[in-house]
């Protein structure tokens, strides 16, 4: 079954040159938007995700899902104990879901009423007919100093505004061809709150590369503490291969990333996988690094980032801590993952210049070079090529290759 969704999703962090304060005490959050957060946090028992990337300003969104379900209504008795114990069993799981449904709902509208007490502009709508409901805020809130006007589009019953410090919005739909059963949700909807303090973009000129070295030499002691262990990986392709003609499609790759124009003529990643066998360790070494993160994002701004300071530990896939891009001149990348599979916890830290390709097999792979695989033999005395990539990914891939012996 699914679950009430929700998940906050903060995007785009620089630091102005005007800002003042570290970037946690710049992204500190409308006192109603951090209120209604713990709400969701208490009602769901689980930590959403921030995010923070670069694009030339200051910038928080926090992004919130909920669904409702039909009305619950207990299963009646059937007179038979089993089937009765069972049914209360799920009817107790579906009350619960029922209820977190409605108070994450409540608890996104009633602050959407609030918050347009504090609206320069705002536009509401709903409409409730029978087993319709459909329900719009768009709320704008503050002005900026520096002559940034705020804009406002409209589509038929949309309102969406634009270019004000504190824009907040919330659709919310009933779900077409509802039968009215148990299990059944009957509407959806999407809660949004940015906050972008600072109005100005800085110009691609303006975008500095990430001072790889100095941030390098933050983690590097960290990441070679006692228990720690680590391998390498490489990537490489050019524009004498194509995937097509090699039969090779994306479902070989846990991440390919493509450079932006003009295409680059040929791409390598170089990849270190530190591994660790203990949560304790893990954990200790994830909270050092965000914690050395954070330091270096104030002392070096003006490069295009992504830094997820919640993000933790999780069976399969790869989770993403921190990415630098630099888009200006030959594109290059450098971004650390996270992914453990059972007790075995990995960081994964890539790096290099033009398209970022990690493949299925990282976990056991030593190179892919045009198509060819060279595994490690150290690496891949536990796994083979087949569970490698069941490990590696939420969704098993479709297998587009033969695989190559081991070197």
């Amino acid at each position: 079954m699914k679950r009430v969704v929700f998940a906050l999703c903060a995007a785009i962090v620089s630091l102005s040159t005007m800002a003042q304060g570290t970037l946690q005490e710049r992204l500190q959050s409308n006192p109603k938007i951090d209120s209604l957060v713990n709400v969701v946090n208490e009602v769901m028992r689980e930590r959403g995700n921030v995010y923070y990337h670069y694009d030339g300003k200051l910038h928080k969104t926090v992004l919130i899902g909920c669904t409702l379900m039909n009305d619950f209504q207990p299963t009646a008795s059937t007179g038979n104990a089993r089937v009765d114990s069972l049914n209360h069993v799920q009817d107790s799981i579906r009350q619960l879901r029922d209820e977190q449904g409605r108070r994450v709902y409540e608890a996104v509208r009633n602050t959407c009423k609030s918050l347009i007490d504090d609206a320069k502009e705002s536009y509401v709508w709903e409409y409730h007919r029978g087993e319709v409901d459909s329900v719009r805020y768009a709320i704008a809130i503050g002005e900026y100093q520096n002559g940034d006007t705020m804009t406002t589009y409209r589509r038929n019953r949309e309102v969406y505004y634009n270019r004000a410090p504190e824009l907040i919005s919330f659709h919310y739909n009933s779900i077409p061809g509802n039968d009215g059963s148990p299990w059944r949700f009957k509407g959806r909807g999407y809660f949004r709150y940015e906050c972008t303090p600072d109005s100005v973009f800085k110009d691609k000129k303006d975008i500095v590369p990430l001072d790889k070295e100095a941030y390098t030499k933050l983690i590097q002691p960290i990441l070679k503490q006692e228990g720690i262990t680590s391998r390498q990986f490489y990537v490489y392709h050019d524009s004498t291969y194509t995937f097509e003609q090699k039969s090779t499609g994306e479902g070989d790759f846990v991440i390919r990333e493509n450079t932006v124009e003009p295409k680059q003529p040929k791409s390598e990643t170089k990849g270190t996988v530190y591994t660790m066998h203990s949560r304790a360790l893990a954990d200790s070494v994830l909270s050092q690094i965000k914690k050395v993160t954070w330091t270096f994002l104030d002392k070096k701004p003006g490069f295009w980032f992504s830094f997820h300071p919640y993000t933790d530990y999780q069976n399969l896939g790869l989770s993403k801590l921190f990415d630098s891009v630099y888009l200006t001149k030959v594109p290059d990348f450098y971004s650390i993952f996270l992914h453990s599979i059972g007790e075995e916890y990995n960081i994964v830290i890539v790096e290099g210049k033009g398209d970022m390709m990690i493949p299925m097999e990282w976990l056991i792979l030593k190179s892919w070079k045009n198509g060819k695989v060279v595994y490690d033999k150290k690496a891949a005395k536990n796994l083979t090529p087949e569970e490698a990539r069941e490990n590696t990914s939420f969704s098993r891939s479709i297998n587009t290759r033969q695989f190559e012996p081991f070197d």
